[in-house]
């Protein structure tokens, strides 16, 4: 599944649209949809870095995951 591709990509570390279409062989405008898909979802987040938009998997920090399981 190509989602997962641009996901296992995110795991060596932040990239751009570019360099992960470039590894996983996805046209950029397909990888940007994902990304963007993923951001919503709270799995993926972008910053800008000399001039470059990076992209990288979303950590979780201690507080959402006490909060998470609160009813």
């Amino acid at each position: 599944m190509k989602n997962v591709k641009v996901l296992k990509v995110l795991e060596s570390g932040p990239k751009t649209i570019e360099e992960v279409s470039e590894e996983t062989g996805i046209p950029g405008m397909e990888v940007r949809r994902y990304l963007l898909r993923f951001a919503e979802q709270g799995k993926v987040e972008s910053y800008q870095k000399a001039g470059k938009l990076f992209w990288k998997l979303r950590e979780e920090d201690e507080t959402e995951k006490e909060f998470k399981y609160v009813g």
